[in-house]
């Protein structure tokens, strides 16, 4: 397995990019890439040919999050704003206007049937679920307090929720928090089921395995400059990661999983091949920190080959061959 440079689009914004996703491809459209920056803006992405083919506005601050619904039809935007932006991916269409309080909507993620919509609470110390027919509240699932508040360090007690990923059947929900700890949810029961420890630093980004058979196996990435790898249902942490010079900022799993890509502040994406638990390709594309790394659709004449995506704090977007 390898990655290819296939090209990079110096500002692709006009501030830094700090998240990534891609719209699936379907038999009438070609798969297609989302960014989201501090400009306040999101970008629609033509990989065939590198050239951004819209930019939708709405939001008044920083974009931190986009997330794109299994159908293709439609995605959402979460900003330092509050507002969560749910709009149609071809017209720019807003759909729903979702608001949170301050400082409670970080990572966005839909569930794998499209029926809910996720969001790391941030300072709420949750995970909200929004139901994708009528754009209601439908959850709010609470993480509990580990152990006694220490009465000398009051303002930390709650976990602020930075990142957020659900299991390929939908049964299962993680999400990282600032203190290093992930936590588990049961979706169907809205229950909070156990924390996975081993993180001692902020958990800025989660992923599981995309087959069925390894649906448990949840990979995070931590400011603690290592990725882990669990068992999210047996709490059992499988393997550590390390490799990045400093924060691992973004993770994500190839189509196939057999790797996984990660982006750090050290500016540097790097592959790692699961079966040698190793990585075995460190890219430089970026001068600046790497805030999100996103695999795309595979491709529709060779299965085990899709694109990688990665954006920075430089303002660019640079795509990759994996193969």
């Amino acid at each position: 397995m390898k990655l290819a440079s296939l090209d990079s689009v110096t500002n692709a914004h006009d501030d830094s990019i700090w998240s990534a996703a891609w719209v699936r491809s379907t038999e009438e459209y070609p798969a297609l890439l989302l960014t989201g920056g501090l400009d306040e803006t999101v970008r629609l992405w033509d990989p065939s040919n590198f050239t951004c083919v819209q930019t939708f506005t709405g939001h008044c601050l920083g974009v931190v999050s986009v997330a794109t619904h299994p159908t293709r039809r439609i995605a959402a935007s979460a900003s330092i704003d509050s507002f969560i932006r749910v709009f149609e991916v071809d017209t720019n269409n807003t759909i729903a206007t979702l608001e949170a309080p301050p400082s409670e909507v970080w990572q966005l993620q839909f569930s794998p049937n499209g029926s809910n919509l996720a969001a790391a609470g941030g300072g709420s110390s949750s995970v909200k679920l929004w139901d994708t027919t009528q754009w209601e509240l439908v959850t709010t699932m609470s993480i509990p307090r580990q152990g006694a508040p220490q009465p000398s360090d009051k303002s930390t007690n709650k976990k602020f929720v930075l990142s957020v990923a659900w299991s390929p059947d939908g049964r299962l929900l993680a999400c990282g928090s600032v203190d290093g700890t992930i936590s588990v949810f049961d979706v169907a029961r809205a229950k909070f089921l156990h924390f996975l420890d081993g993180h001692t630093m902020p958990v800025r980004s989660l992923v599981f395995s995309p087959s069925l058979h390894d649906s448990r196996i949840l990979f995070s990435a931590s400011d603690d400059g290592h990725v882990h790898m669990y068992d999210a249902e047996g709490k059992t942490l499988l393997t550590s990661l390390s490799g990045h010079a400093s924060w691992v900022l973004s993770v994500d799993i190839s189509p196939d999983g057999a790797a996984i890509a990660t982006g750090s502040s050290d500016k540097t994406v790097r592959l790692w091949d699961l079966k040698m638990r190793a990585a075995t390709q460190t890219l430089t594309n970026h001068t600046d920190q790497v805030w999100a790394v996103a695999f795309g659709p595979t491709s529709r004449t060779d299965v085990r080959s899709c694109m990688l995506a990665s954006v920075s704090d430089d303002k660019s977007l640079s795509f990759y061959q994996y193969s």
